[in-house]
């Protein structure tokens, strides 16, 4: 099994998981192992559908938690990569949907020579690996004997 990379690019989808309980101990031992970075719009996103979407503001303290155990990037930082990640994402044999909603998160990864933590399948042929939180979790098990 492959290691995951030093820096894991975090989405919006993990984020919210994390604030309802279901794996914000993943985060936290995930963040302890290796870096996690994710872009602001991640933190934006993850914000915008607890607070309306979910209606959920109470869990925003949470959320800000969360976001503090990783660096969030600016836009601007990876703005010369979206136009690429875009076409990336447009053309995957995965999704095949054309949706370049995450262009930003693609652009991250490969921008930090990084992996991916997410729940979809939109990645698959873009050059970045991708790990579901269980897998995540034991591949960095079996990285550190002693975890």
């Amino acid at each position: 099994m492959k290691a995951p990379s030093a820096a894991i690019v975090v989405d919006a989808a993990i984020l919210i998981a994390a604030v309802h309980g279901r794996s914000s101990g993943a985060l936290r031992y995930v963040a302890s192992r290796v870096s996690l970075l994710a872009t602001e719009r991640v933190a934006e996103e993850a914000r915008r559908r607890i607070a309306l979407g979910l209606k959920r503001p109470e869990l925003l303290g949470v959320l800000d938690d969360l976001v503090g155990l990783m660096a969030v990037v600016p836009m601007a930082d990876i703005e010369p990569l979206l136009a690429d990640g875009e076409a990336f994402l447009r053309d995957a044999v995965a999704s095949r949907n054309g949706t370049t909603r995450d262009a930003h998160v693609l652009a991250l990864a490969w921008s930090v020579d990084g992996d991916v933590w997410t729940t979809d399948r939109d990645f698959a042929g873009t050059g970045v690996a991708t790990w579901s939180t269980p897998n995540l979790i034991h591949a960095l098990a079996q990285a550190d004997p002693r975890a």
